[in-house]
């Protein structure tokens, strides 16, 4: 009985799992800087915990690296284009009767990805690829309402790594 109640309910199993298309990748831009998550679903670690659906979160990932790096380089004349090849976001999720990021010095933010700059022509100034880290995040604490931004660290990663891109070809 339990074989034949198994084929019969196999075919509508299959068809409600979760096959939903996950797109290949998540853009945003933000006065000049375009970041772009390539294949977000293989990325370490940029899940949405309990901060809603996970192509939401993803969404809000890079709309918030661009902003990020967008206040940085204003007035600087210049624009940015980066690809993420993989994020491992500050801290881990966890499950505490909902599932919450927890930032621990073990669970260190990371980036790789390859960036193209180009000047106020179109000229392009420096391009490359990167894979950054902070081994000591948590040593160094955000203050203010920094403090209490989403993926606050991981911001401040790459603003400084472009800050020190910057500061060598100007």
């Amino acid at each position: 009985m339990n074989k034949w109640l198994m084929v019969l309910l196999a075919p509508f199993l299959i068809s409600c799992s979760s096959t939903s298309d996950n797109p290949e990748f998540i853009s945003a831009t933000e006065r000049g800087v375009t970041v772009t998550l390539l294949n977000p679903d293989d990325f370490s670690d940029i899940e949405a915990g309990n901060m809603g659906t996970q192509p939401d979160f993803e969404q809000s990932v890079a709309n918030k690296l661009a902003e990020a790096l967008a206040d940085h380089i204003e007035g600087k004349n210049i624009t940015i284009e980066i690809k993420f090849t993989d994020i491992d976001l500050a801290g881990e999720t966890r499950f505490n009767f909902q599932e919450i990021r927890v930032l621990d010095d073990l669970y260190i933010p990371r980036m790789s990805f390859e960036y193209v700059i180009k000047d106020a022509t179109g000229e392009v100034v420096t391009e490359d690829t990167a894979n950054i880290k902070e081994m000591g995040y948590l040593t160094r604490t955000l203050f203010g309402s920094k403090a209490n931004e989403m993926i606050g660290y991981d911001k401040r990663l790459l603003v400084e790594y472009f800050d020190k891109v910057l500061n060598d070809h100007s």
